[in-house]
């Protein structure tokens, strides 16, 4: 198999959830940084128009959004899991909760304390992903937001007073979730101490952060950009087989349709259907720079539309 590469910057939440999974699996990976702010030209040529972060590349297949991803990387190394059999629904339901509830309430407080620190022009970029995201809607939630996070907080810290990890005695997606959003406070922690000390105060939640931050940075090696897009210029898809055909949109293998998220980013990414199954869509696509690719999505949180 093809080296797994993550496209990523260093503060991104996201792609720290991710980064949490490779380093409890033990599994090796290069990093390739990709800027925080559009343009992303050596990013764009595999996803088509996607251009959140991380996205993960083996070859010249391309991962896009994190449940995507963890999910993937769970197929290739099973074991320690990080979807405890029987508990995937449950899992699933914490780790969208903080991967889109949790990150609302933590993200406003934190940008509004670092926001001398930001570099120019990067909410201006997030406001062209939603409108949720500009400087003047970011300040005017930030109070509600904070009183809300501590709320949460209290929520994690109890769930955590009998147990080393969310679901039990094993980390699992649910703790890389929500691991992220609070990780995010303790990376700003001079310019949000005040959030911080919120967290430092509740004995469970600081005792499991650091359970996690334990597993270490994992093991990844730099690899360039430059290098990413020959990797996938030099190989075939190779993840478009099986999967049943689900039902939903009305699609079937041989479909044109575009691709997008449905609570930011509003940009595009365009294929031919390939494989379709109850929880993830894959399409093929050509690229002058790169050739075929096989962009991989879920189909939950994202709208699939018929060209």
């Amino acid at each position: 198999m093809a080296e797994i590469v993550l496209h990523h910057y260093p503060l991104s939440l996201f792609a720290e959830k991710i980064r949490r999974i490779l380093a409890y699996k033990k599994i090796a990976w290069r990093s390739v940084e990709q800027p925080m702010m559009a343009p992303k030209p050596e990013l764009t040529p595999l996803t088509g128009g996607y251009r959140r972060i991380p996205v993960m590349q083996i070859g010249a297949d391309v991962y896009c959004d994190t449940a995507c991803i963890a999910r993937r990387l769970e197929q290739l190394r099973p074991e320690p899991a990080c979807i405890p059999p029987g508990e995937a629904g449950l899992a699933g339901l914490i780790e969208d909760w903080a991967d889109h509830r949790l990150m609302q309430q933590i993200v406003p407080p934190v940008i509004v304390d670092l926001f001398a620190f930001l570099p120019p022009g990067i909410l201006a970029d997030r406001a062209a992903m939603s409108p949720a995201l500009s400087k003047d809607a970011i300040f005017g939630a930030a109070p509600h937001a904070l009183s809300q996070a501590l709320l949460s907080l209290d929520r994690l810290d109890g769930q955590l007073r009998d147990r080393p990890f969310l679901l039990g005695d094993a980390f699992s997606i649910a703790d890389a979730a929500c691991f992220h959003p609070v990780w995010f406070v303790k990376q700003s922690v001079k310019q949000s101490a005040r959030l911080f000390a919120e967290v430092e105060a509740r004995p469970a939640l600081a005792a499991w952060l650091a359970r996690i931050e334990a597993f270490g940075p994992g093991d990844a090696r730099p690899m360039s950009a430059a290098e990413a897009l020959a990797i996938a210029r030099a190989s075939e898809p190779a993840d478009v087989a099986g999967g049943e055909i689900a039902a939903g949109e009305g699609l079937r293998p041989g479909d044109a349709v575009a691709i997008a998220a449905d609570d930011y980013g509003p940009e595009e990414s365009r294929g031919v259907v390939v494989r379709l199954s109850a929880s993830e869509i894959t399409v093929r696509r050509h690229d002058p720079a790169v050739g075929e690719i096989a962009l991989h999505f879920p189909r939950a949180g994202y709208r699939i539309t018929k060209q």
